[in-house]
């Protein structure tokens, strides 16, 4: 086996790690911002921390890997230099957006006396910038994919990653239509069930 061939494997298999990292983020923060209870909210924070043994050693992989084969091969390629800029960008992205909020969130969740239906609690799970960071990652990382696949020119690197934040944006903005539909419905039918119950408890009261 050939030092390139090496690369090239952990290359891909850090690809396919960050996507599987990915893909369990993006059911966690649907999950998240659909919560009904503390407690699975405070589930899913700690099922989201324990990705970054997956998504940082996968972005690692990834820079590393595209360095090194930049180095070697890359020359005169407009592609790989963007592709490497995206990869900077998923990780900045990442850390400094929603890696602050979910720890944010974490903190909020840790204190006793906050209350599952405060506006705080529900403006954090449900922020925007969530989804935003998550469809912005995402897109790029289809983008780098169809880089490496097709190594385009400039313009078409640049269009790619920009249809690529396009289409992972648009995904987004349907998470966020779904997960505040399914939250609405959850929030009714726990209403419902305190109405239905009430009148049992104050019969039960009433006998004792």
């Amino acid at each position: 086996m050939t030092i390139y061939s090496f690369v090239l494997f952990l290359h891909v298999v850090s690809a396919i790690g960050l996507f599987v990292a990915l893909a369990a983020e993006g059911a966690i923060i649907f999950r998240i911002r659909s919560a009904q209870s503390i407690e699975a909210t405070q589930f899913l924070i700690r099922a989201f921390k324990r990705l970054r043994f997956v998504a940082i050693p996968s972005l690692l992989g990834v820079l590393a890997g595209g360095l090194y084969l930049a180095s070697k091969w890359g020359r005169g390629s407009f592609w790989i230099p963007l592709a490497l800029g995206a990869t900077l960008l998923i990780m900045l992205s990442g850390g400094l957006v929603t890696g602050t909020r979910i720890a944010r969130l974490g903190k909020a969740l840790a204190r006793t006396e906050i209350d599952a239906s405060s506006e705080a609690l529900s403006a954090m799970t449900k922020d925007t910038a969530l989804l935003l960071s998550y469809g912005l990652r995402a897109g790029l990382g289809l983008g780098i994919v169809f880089l490496m696949t097709a190594k385009p020119g400039l313009l078409g690197s640049l269009g790619a990653l920009a249809a690529g934040c396009a289409a992972g944006l648009f995904a987004a903005a349907r998470m966020r239509r779904a997960s505040t539909r399914i939250a609405t419905a959850g929030c009714l039918w726990r209403q419902r069930r305190r109405l239905k119950a009430e009148p049992k408890t104050r019969l039960k009261e009433a006998q004792s």
